[in-house]
Parts: C-alpha cells; structure tokens; sequence
C-alpha cells in the first residue's frame, strides 16, 4: 500500500534494432525513460514541490504510460536494466533541505495486459519510505528478440 501518491511522466520512448556482438542476432533495444513524482507533482510555475513533512510508505507498481506490449513467452532471454536518480526534495521552511528517507531497491517487471491475457507490459516498482514528496528519474532499457514485440504503445509527449 502507498500512503503517497505517484506519477509517471514519460519522456519520448527510443526504439532501436541492434546487432549482439558475439552471435550477431538482432535484438530490439527500448530505452524507457521519465519521472516519478512521489506524493505531489511540482508546480509548473516555480518546478518547487510542496514541501509536506510526514513519513509516508511508497509501495507502487506502476506501468509505463508508453509500455510496449510483448509476448510474454518470446520473453524468456530478455535483458532488462533500470536505473533512478533523486531529482528534487522540496525545501523547508528555515531555508534548508527536506529529508527524503529511501526508495530502495527499483525494479521493473513484466505484468499482464489488465484486458488481454496474451500480452504483458512494463511496470516500474517503488518501494521504501519518504518524509517529504520526491521527484526521481528512471530510465529503463529493454533488450529483446524484435518478434517478443505484439504492438508498439503510442508515443506519450512529455508532460
């Protein structure tokens, strides 16, 4: 359960075909990359995040606003890799930085088509525990056999 809200704002997806340096099989390589704004979103005037000070579990598995839809069997030798960096933690009232607590250990997981069983998504998972809101990146690679590919989402234009 999370007791903070979060959101998801892609950036624009990169597909490509690439070559496997030792066997030479072609392989599709997605590079899904964003941020994740935990418990509030900032404000487009200032970019500031409201500073609200409680400590909150996050608890998120969320799928990716521009996810590919693969076969889940074509999956099996998929490489993935993710990455987050802290991006912002709102100041405090004397002027000072916010604590920020801890999102350990990001994943990313294949989950099924919540109306179609024979495809599954990308789903990006946050877990740990916050005492202000926080905005991370991620960036998530995927590499893949280019048919474990069903259909490509629609581009998302960044938020």
């Amino acid at each position: 359960m999370t007791d903070a809200s979060v959101h998801l704002a892609a950036q624009p997806r990169l597909d490509t075909l690439v070559t496997e340096f030792h066997s030479d099989a072609q392989r599709l390589r997605t590079d899904f990359a964003g941020t994740a704004w935990i418990g509030d979103i900032p404000d487009p005037a200032s970019g500031m995040m409201g500073a609200s000070y409680q400590r909150r579990s996050v608890d998120s598995q969320l799928f990716l606003p521009d996810t590919h839809w693969y076969t889940a069997e074509e999956l099996d030798d998929a490489e993935v890799q993710v990455a987050v960096g802290l991006l912002q933690v709102p100041g405090t009232t004397q002027g000072t930085q916010g604590l920020v607590g801890a999102i350990a250990d990001p994943g990313v997981d294949f989950f099924e088509h919540p109306e179609q069983d024979d495809r599954v998504g990308i789903c990006l998972t946050l877990r740990g525990q916050i005492w202000s809101n926080v905005g991370l990146s991620y960036r998530i690679t995927v590499l893949c056999r280019p048919e474990s590919l069903i259909r490509s989402s629609t581009t998302v234009t960044p938020a």
